[in-house]
């Protein structure tokens, strides 16, 4: 086989195409030409009852389920929800569940609240004098001292 190279400088540089003269200019109304005018156009979905029917059927579905599942909102407790309870519940719920006076001393909640001495003298205002020197001796650390 003989194997012939070709070059590109050897080749004829003729445009092998031959435009016809206006053809770009008159391009736009021949195609126009050639679409009907009326364009029949089908959807792409054809509604009919039975689909109408299934898409409120999963409508229902879906918020009868949200409503089922969504979880409730609870409402704002007040300025001071326990306001309305009466002391005497109070201490027998702690009673009830076994919670010292000591046990609630030992949070960070009741910490900070006896911080300032304005709070603990509010607290003690209320109590009687003998029943305060009676805690005091019972829990041990005036009896240390006396």
């Amino acid at each position: 086989m003989d194997k012939k190279h070709i070059r590109l400088d050897d080749l004829k540089k003729e445009t092998p195409f031959a435009v016809p003269d206006g053809y770009f200019e008159n391009l736009p109304q021949i195609i126009q030409s050639r679409i009907p005018n009326e364009v029949a156009r089908k959807p792409l979905i054809q509604w009919n009852w039975q689909r109408s029917a299934g898409l409120v059927a999963a409508m229902s579905f879906l918020l009868v389920m949200v409503w089922v599942t969504f979880p409730e909102r609870q409402g704002s407790l007040g300025q001071e929800p326990l306001s309305s309870i009466s002391d005497a519940s109070i201490v027998t719920y702690l009673e009830d569940q076994n919670i010292s006076y000591y046990d609630l001393s030992e949070h960070q909640v009741v910490q900070k609240a006896f911080d300032t001495d304005s709070t603990v003298m509010y607290y003690l205002d209320g109590l009687d004098e003998d029943f305060i020197r009676q805690q005091i001796i019972e829990s041990g650390s005036a009896s240390e001292k006396i």
